[in-house]
């Protein structure tokens, strides 16, 4: 029975306290109302003032392969899609490189509008770049079979500005990138080239060399040659000399029995009516001293003393002089002498000339990319909306006013108590 009246004494309390709790709500209502109203119009007015925020996104993979080949085209590249693409997520990503598109294609104007003063450019243009953001592909397990995109994006309140800029960014990152390799390729083909250079260098003046020495080979052949003749022909001359000097000997002892015999004058008159040269030859085996007599023998004595030269009468001169002027005036040898350059007669520079002409021809990369575009300033509206900011205050602003009222309401005195004395 006591325990049943207890339960009735506390029903009866909770149901005073929320009828004191309801109480107090209506009496602050014009609180509650004001507090919440004035939050309102606050956020109504700050939405008001907010300006929109776009994203632009740009979404891109590795170059494709007819690309790839073309930049390993050149000569000294070889390159991967891999590589490539490193390469260009470095160039897109660089502060350098956004800066300098920024300042190159006057965005500072497309930006400033109202063209209002800057003090601070690089914090202005910092300020502005600090949203582009790189953003990896998430790993997913068909990897493998498909390549996950790669993207690139940029937040403003500008959506035409932030667009045009990413659109410059990636155009100019892919610019750079192949620009590099081309420099690259440059640089080897321009070392090559040097090379090239000193190896034709090399290469004629080992041929000069070559030549010079082949032409003290054949002069030192030559004038071997030369003494070879030179000794023949003297050897035949003194040949004919020694020849001379007998026949002088021979007809002077002729000519000595033909005096000492009373043969003055010649016997050919046996000869008459035949032939003389059968006749003479007929009878070659009769004496000079009764053939030709003293006075012949004499005569001819005189004429072999008297000879001045004895190469008249030796008939392998004439071979061997011509032997001697063939070898004094070698074509060849003066060939050698007069030529001025090596070139046209060195096999390797002629492959070399071909290289260099090649390799001058072969660092072109107009029109190679080097990475797959795949969508191109994707806009996306990502201001935040402003019922919802209004609707979040005037929830805010209800709750709020209530838990005044609530605290207010407890640190009032309460009136059953009695007052103290």
């Amino acid at each position: 029975m006591q325990q049943s009246k207890q339960e009735v004494q506390n029903y009866q309390e909770h149901e005073v306290d929320l009828r004191a709790l309801f109480n107090s709500l209506v009496a602050g209502r014009f609180l509650i109302a004001g507090l919440t109203g004035f939050i309102t119009i606050l956020a109504l007015i700050y939405s008001l003032t907010l300006s929109p925020n776009y994203q632009v996104t740009s979404s891109f993979t590795s170059a494709p392969s007819s690309s790839i080949a073309n930049i390993n085209r050149l000569t000294y590249l070889d390159e991967t899609k891999n590589s490539i693409f490193t390469s260009f997520l470095t160039s897109v990503s660089s502060k350098k490189l956004q800066k300098n598109v920024f300042l190159e294609n006057d965005f500072i104007t497309v930006f400033n509008k109202k063209n209002d003063p800057i003090e601070d450019i690089d914090g202005f243009i910092s300020n502005i770049l600090r949203s582009i953001k790189i953003n990896s592909p998430k790993l997913k397990a068909n990897m493998a079979l498909y390549e996950e995109p790669y993207s690139i994006s940029f937040t403003g309140s500008d959506k035409e500005a932030i667009s045009r800029y990413l659109d410059k960014l990636i155009e100019q990152a892919n610019k750079e990138n192949i620009m590099e390799l081309s420099k690259l390729n440059k640089l080897k083909i321009d070392n090559r080239i040097e090379e090239i250079s000193i190896e034709r260098d090399l290469l004629l003046e080992q041929a000069k060399q070559d030549r010079l020495n082949q032409i003290e080979r054949i002069k030192e052949e030559d004038l071997q040659k030369i003494r070879q003749i030179n000794d023949q022909i003297d050897g035949s001359r003194y040949k004919a000399k020694v020849e001379r000097l007998n026949q002088i000997e021979t007809l002077s002892q002729a000519a000595e029995l033909a005096k000492s015999l009373g043969v003055k004058d010649n016997n050919l008159n046996i000869f008459k009516g035949i032939k003389a040269v059968i006749a003479i030859d007929e009878y070659n085996n009769l004496p000079d001293w009764y053939l030709y007599g003293e006075n012949a023998l004499i005569q001819r004595v005189k004429l072999l003393e008297n000879r001045k030269s004895d190469d008249p009468f030796i008939p392998e001169l004439v071979t061997l002089n011509n032997q001697l002027n063939e070898v004094q005036s070698n074509n060849l040898l003066k060939s050698l002498e007069a030529r001025q350059d090596d070139s046209p007669f060195i096999a390797e520079i002629i492959n070399l000339d071909i290289e260099k002409i090649k390799l001058k021809s072969e660092h072109n990369l107009s029109g190679a990319k080097s990475i797959n575009l795949i969508s191109s300033s994707k806009i996306e509206n990502i201001s935040r909306s402003k019922r919802r900011i209004v609707l979040i205050a005037f929830i805010a602003g209800f709750t709020m006013s209530i838990l005044l009222i609530l605290t207010l309401d407890l640190f009032k005195p309460n009136e059953k108590e009695p007052l103290p004395k």
